[in-house]
């Protein structure tokens, strides 16, 4: 190894024992699991990066299929050593969904940005799989059967509250029972979210809209 080379490799490793290692925790809704480990030289380097688990990584829960979905966490404060995080969205696997696709039965998708009761602002991607050919009457009426059950949901439930009902399958499975007596289903799943805007921008939002209107 040349002279520079090997001064080239103890700058890296130099770098490496400036960093310290940090725990990453899940929200309280999740029990503050530790859910990775990464290496800062300083912890404000670590506010906004993001960290994917699955959900099995979560809860342990192998059967109802939490290793398929995927939950997306921004790290948002250090303390200490430990690294916290909230929930930034999540998702199941595209493989996964695209085998329950079968001959002679309609795929049925919603999509909406919803407003919880503690302002946070959604993006809520729903999939229904049903057991036979959809008409164009029922696809429209479990659509509008999806969005009254996720909107009734998001009027009353915190933000807390509702990405729990979403991850663990509970809105899921009351989206199941709004549409089942319209037309048979296999699969229903809430298939995507995101978190668009926190509080604070939804309130500043309204806050110039409101400004705009009173000039008008």
């Amino acid at each position: 190894m040349s002279s520079r080379s090997r001064q080239a490799s103890a700058r890296t490793r130099d770098k490496w024992r400036e960093k310290e290692w940090y725990t990453i925790l899940a929200p309280d809704y999740f029990d503050n699991k530790e859910i990775g480990l990464t290496p800062a030289s300083d912890p404000g380097l670590l506010i906004g990066r993001t960290v994917q688990p699955t959900l099995y990584e979560l809860t342990g829960d192998y059967i109802k299929n939490h290793d398929r979905v995927k939950i997306k966490f921004k790290i948002v404060e250090v303390v200490g050593k430990q690294a916290k995080t909230v929930f930034h969205g999540h998702d199941w696997s595209s493989d996964y969904l695209r085998g329950l696709i079968r001959r002679g039965t309609s795929r049925i998708d919603w999509i909406g940005p919803i407003l919880t009761k503690d302002d946070y602002l959604m993006r809520i991607s729903v999939i229904v799989f049903t057991t036979k050919r959809a008409k164009t009457s029922q696809e429209h009426a479990v659509r509008k059967a999806i969005e009254k059950v996720i909107r009734a949901h998001a009027k009353k439930h915190s933000f807390d509250e509702l990405v729990q009902k979403v991850v663990l399958g509970d809105l899921a499975a009351e989206v199941r029972q709004e549409v089942e007596p319209i037309i048979p289903i296999r699969e229903c799943e809430i298939r995507k979210s995101k978190v668009l805007k926190g509080p604070e921008e939804v309130k500043a939002r309204r806050a110039r809209l409101r400004r705009g209107a009173s000039a008008g």
